[in-house]
């Protein structure tokens, strides 16, 4: 499945991968709000970092996934886009 393993790759996949946890989030309950309406309302109720924090979980499968086909490198990029993510929530919590 995964042929080469590198930093990038694992970074990208870490990137992408809350996105779509995120827009999961959003069809499964707030599909009939817009997707800005929707990120707006976050915005405004403070809760666009908790939301964040849950999609971060599409993270921890792919880590996994990762993990079990020995790709070290992949990994490594999933936690670094994992803290990038992490940063970016204590930012929300603190401003």
């Amino acid at each position: 499945m995964f042929k080469q393993d590198k930093f990038i790759i694992g970074f990208l996949c870490g990137l992408l991968a809350p996105l779509l946890g995120f827009c999961l989030y959003y069809v499964g309950l707030f599909n009939e709000m817009s997707l800005t309406a929707f990120y707006n309302h976050l915005i405004q109720i403070n809760r666009l970092a908790a939301v964040i924090s849950l999609s971060l979980l599409a993270n921890l499968a792919l880590f996994f996934i990762f993990d079990k086909y020995g790709r070290l490198r992949c990994q490594q990029g999933v936690i670094a886009a994992t803290f990038l993510f992490g940063f970016y929530i204590v930012y929300l919590k603190m401003f």
